[in-house]
């Protein structure tokens, strides 16, 4: 699968990436991950809770696994995207902080397109 055009790898170890969220992430209840996130970081063959910290440091529980051909958070999303008053367009930066028993990421809403663009710049 290619990656979609989108997606920004951010950095060396691939441990975040840069996205923003599509029409699909809010009529279906999960959230894909770009496949090269997932298995750069072994998490392709998991299916396990991780936990994802919101912008003021609230965590939520989610479930990784696969759904299909794609690998992403199922269940939990919904949630997390209610609380967080995320919207179709909203771009996100997600980041993978702990990659433990129970991984643990870091979900920045309402990423600045800019401050992408930066980044990504940056590490090149």
């Amino acid at each position: 699968m290619k990656k979609p055009s989108n997606i920004s790898l951010l950095d060396v170890g691939h441990s975040c990436f840069v996205s923003t969220l599509k029409p699909y992430c809010f009529t279906k209840a999960f959230l894909f991950l770009p496949m090269r996130f997932a298995k750069s970081n072994g998490l392709m063959n998991r299916n396990c809770e991780m936990i994802l910290k919101g912008e003021v440091q609230r965590c939520w529980s989610v479930w990784l696994g696969r759904t299909g051909n794609h690998f992403g958070i199922i269940h939990g999303w919904t949630k997390f995207r209610a609380e967080n008053g995320l919207q179709v367009g909203d771009v996100y930066k997600f980041e993978l902080i702990k990659n433990g028993e129970i991984p643990i990421a870091h979900f920045h809403c309402k990423y600045s397109v800019k401050v992408a663009k930066t980044e990504e710049h940056r590490s090149k």
